[in-house]
């Protein structure tokens, strides 16, 4: 192998690399704000967006890392979990598709009343506490 293509080689590794921190990077940011949301006490229905968010950013790191390519455009989290190739256990699948609907349903409400009546702090607790322990089994299991 020539030295111009070990190089070129070596350059596309630390690109993907940096490809998947910042997916990973943009993550924790949005797991983050999503507590801090919480710890405000105000508005809780945004901390459930945020929970979303930053599992389908972690799963876009998880899609880049595995496959070296971009993750798709979407916000379907089954379909980043097939494109990455995850076989999760069904109690995990499961609970990432009753996550999916928070993305839409924090963004887009129909009905600000009933969606605060829904996302309660004491539900939007709960959520975050069960999306801070995918989160950490996905990056353990996936993102070593």
């Amino acid at each position: 192998m020539s030295l111009v293509a070990a190089q070129k080689i070596c350059y596309s590794v630390r690109l993907m690399e940096s490809k998947v921190k910042t997916w990973f990077d943009l993550a924790t940011g949005d797991l983050e704000f999503a507590g801090e949301i919480l710890a405000a006490k105000k508005r809780p229905h945004y901390s459930a967006h945020f929970c979303q968010q930053a599992i389908e950013k972690l799963l876009k790191a998880i899609v880049q890392k595995r496959t070296g390519k971009a993750p798709l455009p979407v916000h379907n989290l089954k379909t980043l979990c097939n494109q990455a190739k995850l076989e999760l256990p069904d109690e995990k699948m499961q609970w990432l598709l009753n996550l999916a609907p928070h993305y839409l349903g924090a963004r887009y409400p129909e009905d600000l009343f009933e969606l605060q009546k829904q996302y309660t702090q004491a539900f939007s607790e709960r959520l975050y506490k069960e999306t801070q322990e995918i989160f950490e089994w996905l990056r353990k299991s996936y993102l070593k």
